[in-house]
């Protein structure tokens, strides 16, 4: 299976009262968060053995956190403010304060596959998340255009039960958009 893209990026605030595994997760204020470069999930993994006898007896390799890099084309100051816990005003502004908290939130995409001829849709769906401070790199334009994009870095989390990822495969790229709306109880989505 060879991997040839994703789109629709999809969020919503973990509500931790009820989110206990992946069957039971709840989201409010979910959203489309907009047009994305790249995606990448990097679990950090346990790496444990325990030796008897001159060989490994038990073994844990289990994921114990990890990071979520999404590359956004450019995120809206609305959007932008909402994954990292800050006001952002009526007329548009957003005040970066030191003691916000950037909230828990799930974030979904659809990956797309080559497998056997045939295109693939996956949703991937990481469940708790939190987002950290993006860089805020500028660069004058100079002779070509160059575009550059905003990288939101955030660590990923368990639900109590140890759940982290939820994937599930579709033929349609629309009934792979429909499961993550319907996942993140979003209902009135442009992309969909």
């Amino acid at each position: 299976m060879a991997k040839i893209g994703f789109e629709y990026i999809v969020a919503g605030e973990l509500d931790e009262t009820v989110s206990k595994s992946a069957e039971t997760a709840k989201y409010k204020n979910p959203r489309e968060i907009g047009p994305g470069a790249n995606v990448n999930g990097s679990p950090t993994t346990s790496d444990v053995k325990d030796f008897g006898d001159d060989h490994a007896v038990e073994t844990d390799v289990s994921v114990t956190g990890g990071t979520l890099s999404l590359e956004l084309n450019e995120p809206t100051m609305e959007n932008e403010a909402w994954m990292l816990g800050h006001d952002c005003a009526e007329d548009g502004g957003m005040v970066r304060n030191a003691n916000d908290v950037p909230p828990m939130i799930g974030i979904g995409f659809v990956g797309k596959s080559r497998r056997n001829n045939k295109t693939v849709f996956r949703t991937k769906i990481y469940l708790k998340t939190q987002f950290k401070e993006p860089s805020d790199e500028n660069q004058t334009k100079q002779e070509n255009t160059t575009f550059n994009h905003t990288t939101m870095e955030g660590s990923l989390f368990q639900l109590e039960n140890g759940d982290w990822k939820k994937e599930q495969e579709y033929t349609d790229l629309q009934a792979a958009k429909t499961a993550i709306n319907t996942f993140f109880g979003l209902t009135d989505a442009a992309g969909a």
